[in-house]
């Protein structure tokens, strides 16, 4: 699958992190001093996993790699989890954990690379770290589990490696002196557990070079080689601070081996660096162990050329409110300047290079397609809906192109309408619309309830409707937990001119969410859940209660009104407040209630509105007909799924242009008006919509 607006990462950044061409064997220069570690971020469905992905492919069977997915119980590869049952073992960590399974993935000797990466000091320190108290029930098979890791490499066989795991332990529990029937203690068994399995998985030559190394490091008190890997253990069995001490002196031994791997012969033959890929680094364990792993990159002694592997992580992070629209700010698509640094910068920060997931231009939504031909202006309706978020753009592309084939037209002629309504997949069932948010909203609870909370307006509007939405919610603070789930997940606020809202302010998410709820509330008799969701939510901007007949109804209420179908109270409304407000509030309540979902078709009109409007001087007042034209027209052109009409923009253009021309006695107010007049129906062509359009001045609700 070809990845568009990454060809900084994949064709500049990250060869020169490894040193060997995208895709040919040209070795690349190697350049003084010690590279940067790439960190990239983007938000959820913007394709990150996917961009590691492609740097595997790009550079399997070229140079030894690793993955790791953080944000997953077993880093992508299951048998690495501690033992489930008892208390957590005291000879493990997540980092540790994770040490174990870099080291696997970068043993791999790959068929195009010259020479085996070998570790012997990062396999000495996960050794004494994973001596076990035999007191402790949970030690035991911990210790089990992580020595059986450490033949992956030698021994493919499972059942071959538990039992050469047992001989092991039953050969370092003969060779400790029994004293008065004293379990040993950790101290006691780092010594024979080195002698015995190091010996035999890295050979004396090996073994002996890493002990050397360790014996320089000077964990704790003055020692030799094994004395310091004893204190390695011991401080590993500290307290937090102590533990994260140990972990760096891990991370120090896997930078050292790597850089041991390049002598005077590979330096000068500029033999590829490895390459590790961390998924989720914004996660806890992630963060920790980057925040880590930037600490020993830091703190390591490196002379004119430091030979590091090459370290590219994806986090999560929220997405640039607007698009750059020059693209000229660094980014995945373009990233000029160089990624190793000659000097050491002030703080471990100073290591770490981030980059933004270029959101994808027009342009490569379109070239998405193929050969296939979709319906006019689809491509632009993906685009905006996307906010070119490469993995949502991706879903709505291939559903399209799936809805083209079955259909066997090549013209594409289904109505972008319906796009989120389209199968994920061959066989019906799950809609593109369920996917995607599947991907953007992992939890299902979370993602119920934000899909009911999505028209709400206000944080404080949700409070209200929570005492009743979702049905059958498990409790707890709802609203709360849905907004920590707005919050970890780096969905960003746009807030509406004139208001702090929407509630999910991301307006990707809102619209997906916003569909899911027509859907839902289109399967219930009459459309009743989206009727009582709108009804309770206006409530809360009526706190007299006496609802259409209010002598001023807040905008937020009229919003919710039209939600309901009640256009012709809301035309009411409307031209009360174009009799009494000075045309930018006005223009800006337009917006606002114009930006209203529309209603699902099971939903029955409403009552006919029969009160007579207070602001008409005559009967068929062409001020209160312009603006009812103006509101249909306005609220119809508004979905997210609706490309530009011309008809309705001219609609609009001809309303605006009535009501300048009925504000003959208030120059200001006409000037503003006519200024909408000329600049809309520009705007709206180029795929502007409400709550967007520019009022022209302060506005308030």
């Amino acid at each position: 699958m070809t990845l568009y607006g990454r060809s900084a990462v994949l064709n500049a950044v990250v060869p020169s992190l490894v040193g060997l061409e995208p895709n040919g064997p040209k070795r690349l220069r190697i350049p003084d001093g010690t590279p940067l570690l790439l960190v990239c971020g983007g938000g959820r469905g913007s394709g990150k996993s996917a961009l590691l992905k492609a740097l595997s492919d790009q550079y399997a069977h070229r140079v030894p790699q690793a993955y790791a997915d953080l944000d997953a119980d077993h880093f992508g590869q299951p048998g690495l989890a501690a033992p489930a049952d008892g208390e957590a073992p005291r000879n493990a960590s997540r980092t540790s954990d994770l040490l174990f399974y870099l080291m696997d993935g970068l043993s791999q000797k790959p068929s195009e690379f010259g020479g085996k990466l070998s570790f012997p000091r990062l396999v000495q320190g996960l050794l004494a770290i994973t001596s076990w108290e035999p007191v402790r029930p949970s030690e035991i098979p911990a210790a089990r589990q992580r020595l059986g890791e450490l033949q992956r490499a030698s021994q493919p066989d499972q059942q071959a490696r538990n039992e050469r795991v047992l001989g092991w332990i039953d050969e370092v529990a003969g060779a400790l002196p029994a004293v008065g029937g004293i379990p040993p203690g950790v101290e006691e068994l780092v010594r024979p557990l080195l002698r015995i399995v190091a010996t035999e998985l890295l050979g004396p030559r090996a073994n002996k070079d890493g002990l050397k190394w360790w014996e320089a490091r000077r964990v704790g008190r003055p020692g030799d080689g094994l004395a310091q890997l004893t204190e390695l253990a011991m401080t590993f069995r500290g307290d937090a601070e102590d533990r994260e001490h140990a972990e760096r002196h891990l991370l120090a031994a896997l930078l050292a081996d790597v850089a041991d791997h390049y002598g005077r012969l590979n330096t000068m033959n500029r033999v590829p660096r490895p390459l590790l890929l961390l998924d989720n680094a914004h996660t806890p364990t992630g963060a920790a162990f980057l925040d880590e792993l930037a600490r020993v990159w830091h703190e390591e002694a490196a002379g004119k050329r430091a030979l590091r592997p090459a370290v590219v992580a994806t986090v999560l992070s929220q997405d640039p409110p607007v698009p750059d629209p020059e693209d000229t700010a660094p980014s995945t698509r373009s990233a000029p300047g160089a990624f190793w640094r000659a000097d050491r910068p002030a703080a471990p920060a100073g290591w770490l290079a981030h980059l933004p997931l270029a959101p994808l231009t027009l342009d490569e939504v379109k070239q998405m397609f193929g050969e296939d031909r979709p319906a006019p202006r689809t491509a632009q309706v993906i685009h905006r809906l996307s906010a070119g978020r490469a993995g949502t753009a991706h879903a709505l592309v291939q559903a399209a192109r799936l809805r083209m084939r079955l259909l066997h037209d090549a013209a594409g002629t289904f109505d972008p309408v319906d796009l989120l309504d389209l199968p994920a997949d061959p066989e019906p069932g799950t809609t593109v619309n369920e996917r995607i948010l599947a991907t953007l909203l992992p939890g299902q609870v979370a993602r119920r309830r934000l899909t009911y909370y999505s028209p709400a307006l206000d944080n404080e509007a949700v409070h209200r409707l929570a005492a009743g939405y979702p049905p059958d919610d498990p409790g707890g603070v709802p609203v709360l937990e849905a907004e920590a789930e707005l919050r970890d997940g780096y969905w960003g606020r746009h807030p509406w001119p004139g208001t702090g809202g929407p509630f999910v302010g991301d307006p990707t998410l809102r619209a997906l969410l916003l569909h899911r709820l027509t859907a839902l509330t289109q399967a219930t008799p009459l459309g009743e859940q989206w009727k009582h969701v709108h009804l309770r939510l206006r409530s809360f901007y009526d706190p007299q209660g006496r609802g259409t007949a209010a002598d001023r109804p807040d905008v937020r209420f009229l919003h919710h009104s039209l939600a309901l179908g009640e256009e012709e109270f809301v035309v009411h409304a409307l031209h009360r407040r174009f009799a009494e407000q000075d045309a930018p509030d006005w223009l800006a309540a337009l917006n606002l209630v114009c930006a209203a979902p529309r209603p699902p078709q099971v939903l029955p009109p409403p009552p006919e509105f029969t009160a007579v409007c207070r602001a008409c001087a005559a009967d068929n007042d062409p001020v209160h007909r312009a603006v009812r034209l103006l509101v249909s027209a306005l609220w119809a052109q508004s979905p997210p799924l609706v490309a530009p009409q011309q008809d309705l923009i001219s609609t609009i253009r001809l309303q605006l242009l009535t009501l300048a021309m009925a504000q003959s006695s208030a120059p200001a107010a006409q000037k503003v008006l006519y200024r909408a007049h000329e600049e809309w129906p520009t705007l709206l062509g180029h795929w502007r919509q409400a709550p967007h359009l520019p009022t022209y001045g302060e506005s308030a609700p």
